[in-house]
């Protein structure tokens, strides 16, 4: 008997090998791809700030504003001039781009920017009300001792 449940063990333990090969392969071939995209910097000493866009004959007046306890900002335009003859469109279409197996996987940003001091933790999540169901642990207890 002894000998049989190890020739299973072994056999449960080949099949859950070769399932963790193919995962991991398939990962290997789902890398991301690397894009090209416009960005600025927000000094976040600033709270508000507004101007003035010259556009050819007309003007935009535009005001910036942080969003209280976020990281967030939010901008708002006036919208009565068109400036779409000086400036082109600015399109959002994907793009498909291919990575070569050759380059590097991106590495992890060097610190973390998903803090804010005015968060809450508490509020996230409710892992601290999980508890150890005692009928299911004692049934499972039983389980095992009849099976001995």
């Amino acid at each position: 008997m002894k000998a049989n449940y190890l020739t299973s063990q072994c056999k449960i333990m080949k099949v859950y090998y070769m399932n963790i090969k193919w995962i991991m392969h398939v990962v290997e071939l789902m890398q991301p791809c690397n894009t090209e995209y416009p960005g600025f910097m927000y000094d976040t000493s600033i709270r508000e700030t507004n101007s003035i866009i010259k556009c050819g004959r007309c003007q935009k007046m535009f005001v910036l504003q942080q969003v209280p306890n976020s990281n967030l900002v939010m901008l708002v335009v006036q919208a009565d001039c068109d400036c779409s003859r000086q400036y082109a469109p600015i399109t959002l279409a994907p793009r498909e781009c291919n990575r070569m197996k050759s380059q590097k996987i991106r590495r992890r940003p060097e610190s973390c920017h998903a803090y804010h001091p005015h968060e809450n933790a508490k509020d996230c999540g409710g892992a601290c009300g999980i508890a150890v169901s005692l009928t299911l642990y004692f049934i499972c207890l039983a389980t095992s001792l009849a099976l001995h």
